[in-house]
């Protein structure tokens, strides 16, 4: 069963410098979160017969500052990159990487939103596949039998 789309919500230019765009709102996430995000990484929305892979571009980020959630049928990519750059006087012919914090919200469809999911970071891609095989749970209903031989 194919996805009948995926839309990519950005927020901010794909340029590569550090951009302060209009805000958009988005129900699921504070004033915080939208407030601090700086710039949005790159990324690739591949479907396949069984999954949707996506692929974030998150070069020099360490693991324990990237947070993944779903909520309210969104997946949010949300992290840091610390900045290296000395802090010494230097001349900067060109600066074109961003830092600080950053956001990515992605809407995925109804059918998807409890699909197995993993994520893998492995040389600055982040890779998240999500599962479109979803499966109808059965859950036992369990009698108390005791209290209602009262």
């Amino acid at each position: 069963m194919p996805i009948h789309y995926i839309e990519v919500i950005r927020d901010f230019n794909d340029t590569g410098s550090v951009v302060y765009k209009k805000r958009r709102s988005f129900c699921c996430l504070s004033e915080k979160e939208l407030d601090a995000a700086v710039w949005e990484p790159n990324t690739d929305i591949i479907e396949t017969e069984d999954e949707v892979v996506l692929k974030l571009e998150l070069a020099g980020i360490a693991p324990e500052a990237l947070c993944i959630r779903m909520e309210n049928g969104r997946i949010i990519i949300s992290g840091f990159r610390k900045e290296n750059r000395p802090l010494k006087d230097h001349k900067y012919h060109q600066l074109e990487m961003s830092y600080g914090q950053f956001l990515k919200v992605i809407p995925l469809p109804d059918e998807m939103e409890h699909n197995d999911t993993t994520a893998v970071l492995k040389n600055g891609i982040l890779e998240i596949n999500i599962s479109k095989k979803s499966e109808i749970i059965e859950i036992p209903i369990n009698f108390d039998d005791k209290k209602n031989e009262s």
